[in-house]
């Protein structure tokens, strides 16, 4: 029997392997910046297609609002419920709850509103500055 020839181990990165990491790592950094640029018009298209939707529907119902207010009497429902108006001739009730205020009666001034209390801001300002002199 012939004599046994030692194996030569085969090496673990050839040459072969090494160039084709070497291209893979290169195709990476390559394609990174452009794959990176489409994704993100893929997402800027769908957020501008989604606010076109979304400005669509508004459209139509101010479309719908201006159609309305052309109509003498929904500007005179309009009026009489949101700004509480009333045609001459008409009779106003104002219900309200036991111990309630009315609209009118919470936007009046009262002298316990605390804006009233203390002295007046040109007082505060003149006797800061009588301070300062001291």
């Amino acid at each position: 029997m012939p004599a046994a020839s030692p194996r030569r181990a085969r090496p673990v990165l050839t040459g072969r392997a090494l160039g084709l990491g070497v291209l893979v790592v290169l195709l990476v950094v390559v394609l990174a910046s452009p794959v990176h640029r489409y994704l993100a018009s893929r997402t800027d298209v769908g957020n501008a297609a989604s606010r076109l939707h979304e400005d669509r529907h508004e459209l139509a119902r101010l479309s719908r609002d201006k159609q309305r207010y052309a109509d003498p009497g929904y500007i005179q429902q309009q009026a009489r419920e949101r700004l509480q108006y009333a045609m001459p001739g008409d009779t106003v009730y104002v219900v309200v709850d036991k111990g309630g205020r009315t609209e009118i009666e919470k936007t009046r001034r009262t002298p316990t509103d605390s804006s009233v209390e203390g002295p007046a801001w040109n007082d505060r300002l003149m006797n800061s500055v009588r301070a300062a002199s001291r």
